[in-house]
């Protein structure tokens, strides 16, 4: 397993009382394959996310990323970890203003130390994700849709077993979140990278392999989507 969450419990204070997210929760998701996860506002889409790619710490529980217990390491060793294995896509972009489409994809590059290639290594999936011919172009000269392959191709540069998406369709238009996320299943597929996308979209959560439905603090439902048909 790629993943793997025992016991994960994350609570948060609300009037000075604790108010529970996520209850108990065990999953776990096989290496390579492509999961959604859906459920209803407020039921911890974007916690899990969090707590599973170690952005946050859990109130109790364990979370084992490529067989390591990523609670096990400190602030900066989660950090290195998740920059040699895990890649992000967010529904905010976060591409850093100024710098051209190129430079935003060769940034988790140069934070790695690969210097030599990098150039060519982020010109070749922006050209995948059909922006070869926008790679001096700024955030601000894209649309939303490009903006979204310019962040993908980022997520990817560092070639990451694990790639977390959290609402990345969110603000684009029906047709163009479609696009972006079959882009996510192909570099999956060509890389074996193992995909978990948070999204409200059920048609687009029922491409993945299995679709987790989260009510209660724990996961609900466990059943397969399109792709494991």
């Amino acid at each position: 397993m790629m993943i793997v969450a025992e016991g994960l419990e994350k609570s948060y204070k609300s009037g000075g009382r604790p108010l529970p997210v996520l209850r108990s929760l065990d999953l776990s998701i096989e290496a390579e394959s492509f999961v959604s996860i859906v459920g209803p506002s407020g039921s911890g889409k974007t916690t899990l996310l969090g707590l599973l790619a170690g952005l946050d710490e859990p109130s109790s529980g364990r979370v084992l990323l490529d067989g390591e217990d990523i609670f096990d390491l400190s602030e900066d060793g989660r950090a290195a970890f998740r920059a040699e294995r895990v890649g992000f896509v967010f529904q905010t972009f976060h591409l850093l203003p100024t710098l051209s489409a190129l430079e935003n994809v060769l940034v988790p590059l140069e934070l790695r130390g690969e210097v030599a290639g990098a150039q060519e290594v982020a010109a070749a999936l922006l050209e995948r994700v059909g922006l070869g011919g926008r790679l001096d172009h700024f955030p601000a000269q894209l649309s939303g849709g490009e903006q979204q392959r310019v962040a993908l191709a980022r997520a990817f540069s560092n070639r990451p077993k694990i790639l977390f998406a959290d609402e990345p369709t969110g603000n684009l238009d029906q047709e163009t979140g479609a696009s972006i996320v079959e882009m996510m299943e192909e570099l999956n597929h060509e890389g074996g990278t193992t995909l978990v996308l948070v999204t409200h979209d059920l048609s687009l959560a029922e491409r993945a392999d299995r679709v987790l439905t989260l009510g209660g603090g724990r996961v609900a439902e466990d059943r397969p989507g399109r792709g494991a048909l």
